[in-house]
């Protein structure tokens, strides 16, 4: 039986059956976003954005793989509500086939999405005039070299971007697109996915600009090539540009200029969307 466009390089969504109820997608964010929310709600975060120094580097080893363990566990439970619902996992990747095209294609989303939230943040800064950079712990973790640094990327530049473009692409966006429409369901998608990233909300509000835009790019990305592994590089791409550019301005030294820091340090996705 030959699936809707097949022999073709992509299928876009709307193409195909939308597999996802509204309360599948918000259940899942939930539960994805529950740690982070927890200590929201006990007052931690907010008096906590600011970078914190661990004791040494075994300590801070060990506190990594905790957070990568922990990330994937609760990824996992954010995936629950799909199975309650009966709907198979299979469909979270989208209906087209991957392929080279499609690495090519998810590959050049993340670095022109990277421009674009870069240019929407430096644009922010300078209208609103700060110079207060983002404090977010992971990035910090990132500048210890050695294992830690490894570690960080793996979080950052692999688990992250799997476990959040699929619950917030594959699940929420998709189950929103539906019923709201493409649009609607992309701006409450990436509005979401931007603000559930609590230490930049409390930090700098402005950078919030930037992963909204990022959130767009890639929920627009996944609706047109109906490929989750698309959105799914972008992100690993974007990630992966902000890791670097946070060694680089460390490294250099470039630290001590406001604006470089505030614009470079904005966009890795925390542990938990967090």
């Amino acid at each position: 039986m030959r699936t809707p466009g097949s022999g073709r390089w992509r299928i876009p969504l709307d193409a195909v059956p939308n597999p996802y109820a509204v309360w599948i997608g918000v259940v899942s964010v939930l539960i994805f976003s529950s740690p982070n929310l927890m200590v929201l709600a006990f007052g931690g975060l907010a008096e906590g954005t600011e970078a914190v120094s661990r004791p040494g580097t075994a300590e801070l080893v060990f506190a990594l793989v905790v957070t990568l363990v922990f990330q994937v566990v609760v990824f996992a439970l954010a995936l629950l509500p799909l199975l309650a619902a009966g709907r198979p996992y299979r469909r979270l990747l989208g209906p087209s086939p991957t392929g080279v095209l499609m690495v090519a294609v998810g590959l050049g989303v993340g670095a022109a999405t990277a421009v674009v939230a870069y240019t929407v943040n430096a644009v922010l800064i300078g209208v609103f005039d700060t110079s207060q950079p983002v404090e977010q712990q992971l990035l910090n973790d990132a500048l210890a070299g050695g294992a830690t640094t490894v570690l960080v990327i793996l979080i950052a530049v692999v688990a992250a971007p799997i476990t959040e473009e699929v619950v917030f692409r594959g699940v929420l966006f998709r189950s929103l697109s539906a019923r709201t429409g493409v649009h609607l369901a992309a701006v409450v998608s990436s509005a979401v996915f931007a603000l559930i990233h609590f230490e930049i909300v409390f930090s700098q509000p402005l950078a919030l600009g930037g992963l909204f835009v990022v959130g767009l790019a890639l929920a627009y990305a996944f609706h047109a090539t109906g490929n989750l592994l698309v959105p799914i590089l972008g992100h690993a791409v974007f990630n992966a540009i902000s890791v670097s550019l946070a060694i680089l301005v460390d490294r250099l030294g470039l630290d001590e200029v406001a604006e470089v820091a505030v614009i470079v340090r904005v966009a890795l996705t925390g542990v938990g969307g967090g």
